[in-house]
């Protein structure tokens, strides 16, 4: 968080609200052989680690001030990023330097994360000195030491279990946090497989791969909570009837973890503006039924409420609704957030679609064009002349003068390979083999609308 205020502004504020305040804002003055010399400077104090301090106050800094007798002083501080402009929250401290351990501790995290290195950060203290009933605002910077309390997290965790034979090299089964800062998201997931029966298994981190089993982490006494450095027996989960699948999820930082049964739909269905909200037509497919969900969806706006939509899992059916709320992965591409709906940003036209309801992500291309590529063109994925259009009422692509032959072509889209269909026309599937059927007039139909499968036609 950006905060940009100043100590000195604090304090003074703070001098004005005492019983003896004077106008100290007007200068100061004495007969010349009496006038006051005051100084302030704040040096570091002993480096701070967050996992063995066991007091609930800490020596923040070191203060010297160089003033007549009987002199006071009260203080305030806040620390920064490196850059110097981000701060926390001003730190109340005692009038010996001392500050509450949480509330520090609260602060470092918020501008530094919880990597359990050593940081030295810069820390900035405001002083209100008062003299005879006369008070003196003095600033001076200084850093302080702290380790964040966390434990260590590694990039990458491995189930290692009845799933894979208990095979401590195989990687097939990797829990992943998406990315990213693992102290920041230390939250890792992994869809397994169901195997009709519970499932025993550890958590074997990146480290320990190849045989060594002293770093795992397994079950322990409390329930949710996990063990590490391979200190308890087998996590189990046990077999849920009808379970196709369970995500397995960990916190690496609160060391707590869950199971979850999921049983996907073969499809979800596409509901919004572009049928009045009253039509289910369109949809996705997860043809593995593991959840992951892919295809094209027309997105327009006829009736001006908006390029807005959700997800049904039974068409015309309310119930478990998938919206944007559903999903807490994070919603990327072409699509947003639209606060419980879903919004299509780049306006009308085809999207394709990945949806990830074990994940719970949601990603989107847009299409801005859809070409045929093959041999009759030297596998050319940007060429102009065979580009299809869009027809709106049919929800197809579609193109006359089609120069394939049998030799092989394909779909392909945005002038790229990165989505391409093949297969067969009656079932056209992304990366699928090569086309051979010839005809001069073909039509795409993306959408799932009218059939289970994406298909077109050859004529």
């Amino acid at each position: 968080m950006k905060k940009i205020f100043s100590l000195i502004g604090i304090a003074l504020l703070m001098a004005s609200c005492t019983e003896d305040y004077k106008d100290w804002a007007k200068p100061f003055s004495n007969d010349p052989e009496e006038a006051l010399s005051i100084s302030f400077t704040a040096s570091p104090a002993s480096p701070v680690d967050f996992a063995t301090i066991e007091t609930e106050k800490v020596l923040l800094f070191n203060s010297t001030i160089d003033a007549p007798e009987g002199a006071t002083a009260e203080y305030l501080a806040y620390i920064t990023d490196e850059s110097g402009e981000n701060q926390s929250e001003v730190l109340t401290v005692s009038e010996d330097g001392y500050v509450d351990v949480k509330e520090l501790e609260d602060a470092v995290y918020s501008l530094w994360g919880r990597r359990p290195v050593a940081r030295v950060i810069p820390l900035v203290v405001g002083a209100n000195i008062s003299v005879k009933g006369v008070s003196f605002v003095k600033e001076s910077t200084t850093t302080l030491t702290a380790t964040p309390n966390a434990p260590e997290i590694e990039e990458a965790y491995y189930i290692t279990g009845t799933p894979n034979g208990w095979d401590n090299n195989d990687t097939s089964l990797e829990l992943t946090n998406g990315g990213g800062d693992v102290y920041e998201n230390p939250v890792f997931t992994v869809l397994i497989p169901s195997t009709g029966s519970d499932i025993e298994f550890k958590v074997t981190p990146k480290s320990g791969l190849g045989g060594d089993w002293s770093k795992c982490l397994t079950a322990s006494d409390t329930e949710g909570k996990f063990a590490t450095n391979n200190a308890g027996g087998n996590l189990k989960v046990a077999h849920v009837e009808g379970a196709k699948f369970y995500r397995v999820t960990f916190n690496m930082l609160d060391q707590t973890w869950k199971s979850d049964a999921l049983n996907f739909a073969q499809f979800v269905y596409f509901i919004g503006a572009t049928d009045g909200w009253s039509k289910a037509e369109q949809k996705l497919e997860s043809p593995n039924f593991d959840g992951v969900y892919t295809g094209f969806v027309y997105c327009a706006d006829p009736n001006g409420w908006g390029n807005e939509f959700k997800f049904q899992r039974v068409a015309g059916s309310w119930e478990n609704e998938i919206n944007s709320g559903t999903f807490t992965g994070g919603i990327t591409g072409d699509f947003a957030d639209g606060g419980g709906n879903i919004k299509a940003t780049a306006g009308e036209g085809v999207y394709y679609v990945k949806l990830d309801l074990a994940n719970l992500t949601l990603n989107a291309t847009f299409i801005n064009n859809m070409n045929l590529v093959g041999d009759f063109n030297g596998w050319n994925a940007a060429d102009d002349a065979q580009q299809m259009t869009w027809n709106a009422t049919d929800y197809c692509w579609e193109i006359t003068g089609a120069g394939v032959n049998a030799n092989g072509w394909k779909f392909t889209s945005n002038n790229t390979w990165d989505i391409n269909l093949g297969g067969t026309i009656a079932n056209l599937v992304a990366n699928g083999d090569n086309l051979s059927v010839v005809g001069t007039t073909i039509k795409l139909y993306p959408t799932r609308k009218t059939s289970d499968k994406i298909y077109c036609t050859v004529k």
